[in-house]
């Protein structure tokens, strides 16, 4: 390579898009191939997701505007989906001034949100005692527990106790929020007065299948009971009425 490749290669490296470099980093970071280096790649990726800005994603600004909210059947969030495939969920929420998108979960997921523009408050719940799996058979047993609960339908549905992890307003110039399968799976996000976005990644997708159980479904909770200051409980509960999409395409940079 002579003087003239290097500088071109160098200038290549300078000029990737920052949602670029966040991209590839989330493949590896989720990639078994590197999971004995799985904590080490996610604060990485959590310090670069520090760094996106609304414009780095294709941001159509016309979503932060109120006046776009007040049209006749406009959905309360609209999704933006970014990439997609059998390790990570890139994509973009945006919800109408005072919207909350309802408590849910992640089931044996991580995951980073990144607010782009407004204004979200996000409560986060972390389940009590703390049942985090210590090794591969304790997480075997627990598996086939939860899929012997899911077969027997909607009357058994979850009711848990869990502890505040996170009651704090997030805006365009906050850290990322990271979510693990154990601390902070449990989440409610609500818009502030004006629309607000945010930007996350999850690992695996939801709907992916999970070994005995099957797939990777969202549920939705709501605070059945208030134990304490700092610990609750949780009712899970169907799909609130009030949380419906709409969709519009991704504006960004080309990732995949």
């Amino acid at each position: 390579m002579d003087i003239r490749d290097e500088a071109k290669s160098a200038m290549e490296i300078v000029n990737v898009p920052p949602i670029v470099s966040t991209y590839r980093q989330a493949l590896h970071t989720f990639d078994d191939k590197y999971k004995n280096d799985l904590n080490t790649n996610l604060l990485k990726l959590k310090s670069m997701m520090n760094n996106l800005k609304a414009e780095d994603l294709g941001y159509d600004n016309t979503l932060s505007d109120p006046g776009t909210w007040r049209r006749p059947n406009k959905a309360p969030c609209t999704y933006v989906e970014v990439f997609q495939n059998s390790l990570v969920n890139m994509s973009i929420f945006v919800l109408k001034p005072g919207f909350k998108m309802p408590m849910h979960d992640h089931p044996h997921m991580h995951g980073l949100l990144k607010v782009i523009a407004g204004a979200v408050r996000i409560r986060s719940f972390t389940e009590f005692p703390l049942k985090e799996a210590v090794n591969e058979i304790d997480f075997a047993i627990r598996a086939k527990h939860e899929a012997a609960r899911i077969a027997h339908g909607i009357h058994r549905r979850r009711r848990l106790f869990a502890t505040i992890s996170q009651d704090s307003i997030c805006a365009a110039n906050s850290e990322t929020c990271v979510l693990t399968p154990t601390i902070s799976n449990y989440h409610e996000i609500e818009a502030l007065e004006m629309p607000a976005a945010f930007f996350d990644i999850l690992s695996p997708p939801y709907d992916t299948l999970i070994e005995d159980i099957g797939p990777r479904r969202c549920r939705y909770y709501y605070v059945a009971n208030e134990i304490s200051n700092n610990l609750v409980e949780l009712q899970e509960t169907k799909v609130p009425d009030c949380f419906y999409c709409d969709q519009v395409p991704y504006l960004g940079p080309y990732l995949g």
